[in-house]
């Protein structure tokens, strides 16, 4: 037997022995297996995806998958993961407990019934359509219940979404995971105390009818097993006529059995009706409702957007030539401060004058707020921001200048002098306090007139538009219509003034609240787009994944291969050089490859005492060529070397090997190459000597996408801090004013602290 089989056993094992000091458990193995689960270990001839093979593996998940039930609390004492051994490939995984849809997941669903059936089969529960709350519902039984044979009382938890995006209430990076989600997890399954009853919640069960009355009516039948989320919930004590057949493939067919699947239909039929399907008047009316919301939050979006971006850019041009101003104003100042030993009082008061107005200034031609996508500003952005940083750098330091001489020249008493700079500056406050509150008033003033004069105007809409309809009712045969296009106007005027006018006031509740807009507003569009580049993106890094696991495949078949083609080669062969080269590059070409894909073996690797000198072995042997070809100085210290953490070497090699591929990059661009790590304060600092990472750029990192390298795709340093987290390890990048230990202070310098490091 292939001791890998036996492995997750033995740490299974030591776990019970730290309990209670024994060694016991069960363990089944199955051998002789039959054709389908034979194929998954051994495809034999057959390609690598065979269809077959393919749907084997699929039906294994969609049975096995949700074995305990993902929708109440997690057991932290169960859990579950079925994975592949081959004999020439690593361990591979297909399914474990977490891989699940959740309660949490359920929540993000737009149409939700939470509720359940009494013993007398009675549903009551909760109505959830297009993310209203419709309230409590209560549905009498269709059929006569008998409460000894019946099913009895059961939870009953169902959710889903609308299909198409437009018709859609929910957010487009919600709507766009829940579609991912779809393809693996919908399905509407049964716990029985919290474990799942087969064959239900699989694509090709439909006890419940469900796709067949969807095969007559799509629209009126709304809901789908492709696309429906939830759980009926039985128990043995509650659910005892509930019986499963001998080969536990679903429940005998009885009366109960027969109920639950009425009871359930029914409320799924009734309720699409009134609330989901196309019979529901209610759904048009929301429908409605939330396609002119979209439109209207669409709109408001991009004149948001357009009103910010035309902002930044008025500032940017009209504040950079009063910054420049101000800035050689301020240099003026300062050199001739510096170059005069001695100042009279009046000198000295001239000095101050000056310096106040500077002080004003530099309050009025604050950096703007960038949008999140700066394009040809970017660069005019950073220069005015390093400037606008650099000025206000000189009024400190003149102001400190201008203290100390006053305190030397000082002819009043001490206590004078504090007052005098106290009234000075209160007095600047309040007339900047003044101006302010000037410019509020007259803007609410105007924002008064605008919202007065729109009131008016609007009170008119609803007579303008209907009452040409109250004039054309002649006979009672024109009342009904006229009454309904009454109605649809009056909606349709009430959605567009609940819009404008509840957030004119939640605007108003905001500001009220100390909120500022302008900083919320920036921070939401900065995230948008970002979701939006994600989006662009992530084609890209999956091909690039479906790629690295084709080669992966063909690596792992075509090394043994060659490996065993080269062996079979004659002794006197084996001792030419041109062999001996193309074994070892061989070799290292395949190392290579394995090294940088840590994720693929992670799970099933045991932990390991790792010490700095592995690390540096592990970098050298990976890189050692290149540091000379690139003439790069690496250098690792003896604190480093001393180091010990015990961790899976496939975790924490690959964060080194990303971390000196980025400085590589890096330190390329300048003459004096260094790449340093070093261990200080129990904090592991991997350093280099190229350019330090800018001020914005920090925050976003190790963002997955985020990346200023050329031909870069920004996934290398989230992969690092995603692979350190599931270890509770952290990575940052230093920053002087944090008080991080810095190897290069003009350099890039990142910081590890390792969980449970020894030295």
């Amino acid at each position: 037997m292939d001791e890998r089989a036996i492995i997750p056993w033995k740490e299974i094992l030591n776990k019970v022995s730290e309990k209670d000091g024994g060694q016991h458990g069960t363990a089944l193995f199955l051998l002789d297996l039959r054709r389908d689960l034979s194929l998954l270990n051994n495809q034999g001839d057959l390609a690598k995806d065979n269809q077959e093979v393919a749907a084997i593996q699929k039906d294994l998940v969609d049975t096995l998958r949700a074995f305990t039930n993902p929708y109440t609390i997690k057991d932290e004492n169960f859990s579950y993961r079925i994975f592949r051994i081959s004999n020439t490939q690593h361990p591979k995984p297909i399914l474990n407990n977490s891989d699940v849809f959740s309660i949490q997941d359920f929540e993000l669903l737009e149409h939700k019934i939470i509720g359940k059936f009494d013993n007398k089969g009675w549903f009551k529960g909760n109505v959830i359509a297009f993310g209203q709350n419709k309230g409590e519902v209560s549905i009498p039984p269709n059929i006569d219940i008998n409460a000894k044979s019946s099913v009895g009382e059961f939870e009953f938890l169902l959710g889903t979404y609308e299909i198409m995006k437009d018709m859609s209430s929910l957010e487009d990076d919600v709507f766009y995971k829940l579609s991912l989600q779809t393809q693996q997890y919908a399905g509407l399954l049964i716990f029985r105390d919290n474990l799942r009853v087969l064959p239900y919640g699989r694509v090709d069960n439909d006890f419940f009818r469900i796709e067949e009355r969807r095969s007559f009516h799509a629209g009126r039948y709304y809901w789908s097993n492709r696309r429906v989320f939830g759980y009926i919930g039985i128990s043995h004590e509650k659910n005892k006529e509930l019986k499963d057949k001998s080969g536990r493939e679903g429940f005998i067919s009885n009366q109960a059995s027969r109920d639950l699947r009425i009871l359930v239909s029914d409320v799924l039929i009734t309720l699409a009706d009134r609330y989901f399907g196309s019979k529901s008047e209610e759904r048009q009316e929301l429908l409605d409702i939330v396609k002119k919301e979209r439109e209207l939050r669409k709109s408001a979006q991009v004149q948001a957007r357009k009103a910010s971006q035309k902002s930044f850019k008025d500032a940017l041009r009209n504040q950079t030539p009063k910054l420049e101003e101000a800035l050689s104003l301020a240099q003026t100042l300062k050199n001739s401060l510096e170059n005069k030993d001695k100042l009279s009082s009046d000198d000295l008061q001239n000095l101050d004058e000056k310096l106040s107005k500077l002080e004003m200034t530099r309050t009025e031609i604050k950096t703007p707020t960038k949008p999140p996508k700066l394009g040809i500003y970017e660069e005019k952005y950073r220069e005015y921001r390093d400037k606008y940083s650099e000025f206000s750098a000189y009024i400190i330091q003149l102001k400190t200048l201008i203290n100390k001489m006053e305190s030397e020249l000082n002819k009043l008493a001490p206590q004078q002098t504090a007052k005098k700079l106290f009234d000075k500056n209160q007095a600047i406050l309040n007339s900047k306090l003044n101006k302010y509150l000037s410019v509020i008033e007259a803007k609410i003033d105007v924002l008064h007139s605008t919202w007065k004069k729109d009131i008016s105007e609007d009170r008119s809409s609803y007579y303008s538009q209907a009452i040409s309809i109250v004039e054309s009712v002649e006979d009672s045969s024109h009342l009904e219509n006229a009454l309904n296009n009454l109605d649809i106007i009056y909606l349709q005027l009430v959605e567009a003034y609940t819009f404008k006018y509840d957030a004119i006031l939640k605007t108003l509740e905001k500001i009220s609240d100390g909120i500022n807009l302008d900083s919320a507003f920036s921070i939401a569009e900065e995230e948008r787009s970002d979701i939006e580049e994600k989006m662009r993106t992530i084609n890209a890094v999956a091909q690039l994944g479906i790629s690295v696991e084709i080669l992966s495949h063909e690596l792992e078949e075509i090394d043994s291969l060659v490996t065993r083609g080269l062996n079979s080669l004659p002794s006197d062969v084996k001792e030419h050089p041109g062999f001996k080269l193309a074994y070892d590059s061989h070799k290292a070409l395949t190392s290579q490859i394995r090294f940088l894909s840590p994720l693929k073996i992670s799970g099933y690797q045991a932990r390991q005492t790792i010490t700095g000198k592995n690390i540096e072995a592990h970098i050298i042997q990976f890189y050692g060529d290149r540091f000379e070809r690139q003439r790069i100085n690496f250098e690792v210290t003896e604190a480093f070397r001393s180091l010990k953490i015990n961790d899976l070497p496939s975790r924490i090699y690959p964060v080194f090997i990303n971390l000196i591929n980025n400085a590589m990059y890096w330190v390329a661009l300048v003459e004096d190459r260094k790449i340093k790590i070093d261990l200080i304060d129990d904090l592991v600092v991997i350093a280099n000597s190229g350019p330090k990472v800018d001020e914005d750029d920090v925050q976003r990192l190790f963002d997955l996408f985020y990346t200023k390298r050329a031909n870069g795709r920004g996934v290398g340093l989230y992969l690092c801090r995603e692979n350190l987290a599931v270890a509770h390890h952290k990575i940052w990048y230093a920053e002087q004013h944090n008080d991080d230990p810095l190897i290069f202070e003009e350099g890039a310098n990142f910081i590890i602290k390792f969980n449970g490091l020894e030295k």
